[in-house]
């Protein structure tokens, strides 16, 4: 059971930092994101973080504002995009 949250941490630990790289790539503060999401900065930077788990439709919601496709795929699609 613990090996689940540790993993659980880890992978939510690794989407924040590649959805904050792919914010600053595109050069928008948190508070543009909050702003044209309808999520707050703290919660925003809480998912950055690792702090707290990202539901799909919040994820989706992210996609959307950072111009790129979200698929069951999506950690290695956002980490791809990152390599150009």
């Amino acid at each position: 059971m613990q090996q689940i949250k540790t993993v659980d941490k880890i992978f939510y630990r690794e989407l924040g930092n590649t959805l904050r790289k792919i914010r600053e790539h595109r050069n928008m503060t948190l508070k543009e994101v909050s702003q044209r999401t309808g999520y707050s900065r703290p919660l925003i930077d809480h998912w950055e973080l690792g702090c707290n788990k990202i539901k799909p439709k919040q994820l989706e919601n992210l996609c959307n504002v950072y111009d790129i496709s979200n698929n069951l795929s999506v950690h290695v699609k956002l980490g791809f995009l990152l390599d150009d």
